[in-house]
């Protein structure tokens, strides 16, 4: 899958991308903002990516002017719940605050808007006084229920939380970007070679949601 919006482009991970993610999420400036901190191998790599391989998680690597900047992801989906779990860290560091804000936002107008998602969370080391500033800024509220590593939080994100953030952001009125005109069902596609995992996610979701990604498929076909 493949979301195309405000001059970025959001690529779902594929195999031959693993050994970059890996090389920089084993650096030190992104390790130590992790819950796993340990050094990744390539093992290790591989089962993970053979553990998103369905539904309920869709990682995404950033792309900007063809180069690949970062990594974002909704994990532990659930379609018929309307809800997901967000992450995302990015290596270039010159890009580093607008990709983050920009890519947050494609992602999460398909998760509101494309999806009709009701809810977003988010799992922060209590110490990244960054993260959950950034969090804050986006609409996220540190949420009630706690965390089983006593060193993270939850914090969640309503749809109305994020619309308030968004309208937020479209009247500090950026130069880089104008972000007015919502992601739609029109700025995601599938690639020929997805067609057939395609279909077997599209039968697996609400009637809904069915209908919106079998006029997304049919525009691959």
């Amino acid at each position: 899958m493949i979301i195309r919006k405000y001059g970025l482009e959001i690529r779902e991970v594929e195999r031959e991308d693993l050994e970059l993610i890996r090389q920089y999420r084993n650096t030190e400036s992104i390790k130590k903002r992790m819950i796993f901190k340990d050094q990744i191998s390539r093992s290790q790599q591989l089962k993970w990516f053979e553990e998103i391989q369905s539904m309920d998680h869709f990682y995404f690597l950033i792309y900007k002017n063809d180069t690949a900047i970062g990594l974002i992801n909704g994990k532990n989906i659930d379609f018929k719940e309307g809800s997901s779990e967000g992450g995302i860290f990015v290596w270039n560091e010159d890009r580093n605050y607008e990709t983050s804000i920009t890519a947050s936002i494609v992602l999460n107008d398909w998760n509101f808007f494309v999806n009709d998602f009701k809810i977003n969370y988010a799992q922060v080391l209590k110490f990244n006084k960054k993260a959950i500033a950034y969090n804050e800024f986006m609409g996220y509220k540190i949420a009630s229920k706690p965390h089983e590593n006593e060193e993270v939080i939850w914090m969640s994100q309503t749809k109305e939380d994020y619309i308030e953030y968004r309208e937020k952001i479209i009247k500090l009125s950026f130069d880089d970007f104008n972000i007015e005109e919502r992601v739609t069902e029109e700025d995601v596609f599938f690639e020929e070679q997805e067609l057939e995992r395609a279909q077997l996610f599209l039968e697996k979701l609400p009637l809904n949601q069915q209908v919106v990604y079998k006029r997304i498929l049919n525009r691959t076909r």
